[in-house]
């Protein structure tokens, strides 16, 4: 009779494993109609050449920073770590691709330096290459770069609609923990400095096919990030 209760008990757990999960609503800019995510071969702080077509069958979370930013890099950086590893054994199934925004000075040495900083020197591809090549993949993915040679000068003053819609804005820093603020701080010291790149800074979701399925803003947490991978992952 011992054994016969525990298969009572057991069934009603085996039916409820195999019923489909409920699907979680996605954060950020959903895309109505997803469109092709560009192809793209660059070099990756190992050194090797990374291909965006490789991707396929995975998703994909794309970022966009550069190793000298003393401004919104370093947070978008460590919220890509922290997404990594509460991605657990779902990180298998994701591939996380960061894309320079100043090929001049981020080459792969540089790039593998800063990766091993944040712990991600074996976790994601921080891709750089020459500036045609660099060019045409912000071309492809929607990304402005301007390179400010003026770093240092002073400030123009904000106007009072201006300095109010900054403080409307959400924080960058969003998500993150204390002991991430001290390592963006520590990676601000180590590597920021020199002239300024002020680039788009969004995180673009690519599904399992190759298409572009959503877009987060810097201000994305982590568990923002991490729900949306996984929700993309089960619906492929």
């Amino acid at each position: 009779m011992k054994a016969l209760r525990s298969l009572v008990l057991l069934a009603p757990v085996t039916l409820l494993a195999a019923a489909p999960l409920p699907s979680l609503p996605l954060v950020g800019n959903v895309f109505a109609q997803p469109w092709a995510a560009s192809d793209f071969t660059l070099t990756d702080q190992h050194g090797a050449p990374f291909h965006m077509a490789d991707t396929r069958g995975k998703v994909v979370l794309m970022s966009f920073i550069y190793t000298h930013c003393t401004d919104l890099c370093p947070f978008i950086a460590l919220k890509v770590k922290d997404a990594y590893q509460l991605l657990g054994a779902d990180a298998q199934n994701v591939v996380l691709v960061a894309v320079t925004t100043d090929p001049k000075r981020d080459v792969p040495q540089v790039n593998a330096a800063y990766s091993r900083k944040l712990g991600l020197f074996d976790a994601w591809h921080f891709v750089t290459g020459s500036p045609d090549a660099v060019h045409a993949v912000w071309s492809d993915y929607g990304i402005g770069v301007s390179v400010d040679t003026s770093t240092g000068a002073a400030a123009p003053a904000k106007t009072e609609n201006q300095a109010a819609a900054a403080e409307e804005e959400p924080e960058p820093t969003q998500g993150l923990s204390q002991s991430d603020l001290d390592m963006a701080g520590s990676i601000i010291q180590e590597f920021g400095g020199g002239y300024d790149v002020a680039h788009s800074a969004p995180f673009w979701i690519v599904d399992t096919k190759g298409m572009i399925r959503l877009e987060m803003d810097a201000s994305a947490t982590p568990t923002d990030i991490v729900t949306n991978l996984r929700e993309i992952l089960r619906q492929r």
